[in-house]
């Protein structure tokens, strides 16, 4: 039987995208955009255009960032917590065992963590990809708010001269 593992997931989870009809999403990075977000409302249509297409971009790009890293840290986690139930139960089996002391829920985490090598370096990667997470979702909000914040001024624009105006 093969030692499935977090990467083996990852791997399943890319071959299934892989397989998928739909092209994966790309963008050239190589140039970095020179884009004035100061001066929004000056610009003019055709610095619009570039404006909703570099935010709208980087959006989708930053969508497709997130995905990625939600499913790696969701397959962390989830062999994190079971291999942790394992460990937790081992140990509970061998304490009551021996006749020792129940350990309190905070004891117990610690023995697992301290015992459990390869859950501790699994713990400390979910911890490196949470903060990916953290960072990278922040990023995606700060371009969905930019690209909407272009949209509106698009709108307005283009819009006929309301009964106010």
């Amino acid at each position: 039987m093969q030692k499935r593992t977090v990467e083996t997931a990852l791997d399943k989870a890319n071959a299934f995208l892989a397989d998928l009809i739909v092209p994966t999403f790309k963008m050239n990075l190589d140039q970095e955009p020179s884009l004035d977000f100061s001066n929004l409302m000056d610009a003019d249509r055709k610095a619009l255009e570039e404006f909703l297409s570099v935010y709208g971009g980087y959006k989708a790009y930053l969508e497709c960032q997130v995905a990625d890293v939600e499913a790696k840290k969701t397959a962390l986690e989830s062999y994190f917590d079971e291999g942790y139930s394992k460990a937790i139960y081992r140990m509970s089996e061998e304490r009551e065992g021996a006749g020792r002391k129940k350990l309190t829920k905070e004891e117990v985490r610690g023995a697992v963590l301290d015992r459990y090598e390869e859950l501790w370096d699994l713990r400390q990667t979910l911890i490196e990809y949470e903060t990916i997470h953290t960072k990278v979702k922040g990023l995606l909000i700060a371009y969905t708010s930019a690209f909407n914040a272009v949209s509106r001024v698009v709108a307005l624009r283009t819009s006929p001269i309301s009964a106010y105006g």
